[in-house]
């Protein structure tokens, strides 16, 4: 019993010092872009159309007629 509570304690104490360890690593040399850089690179990986591109369709979701 000691045994187990001692593994979900550690378990508890490794599983988010590993998670912050990652995140550190990922974000601790990021590439630094101009904005133009930025979307054509966001475009190139699959990301939003630009404003020009976007059609009525992509606004259905919203009603801004409707007043609160």
């Amino acid at each position: 019993m000691a045994v187990v509570l001692g593994l979900v304690v550690v378990m508890a104490l490794v599983v988010p010092f590993l998670l912050w360890l990652l995140i550190d690593q990922e974000t601790s040399n990021p590439t630094i872009v101009d904005r133009a850089d930025a979307e054509r690179i966001a475009k190139e990986r699959g990301g939003r159309q630009s404003s020009t591109d976007r059609t009525s369709d992509d606004d259905d979701d919203r009603d801004e007629s409707r007043s609160f």
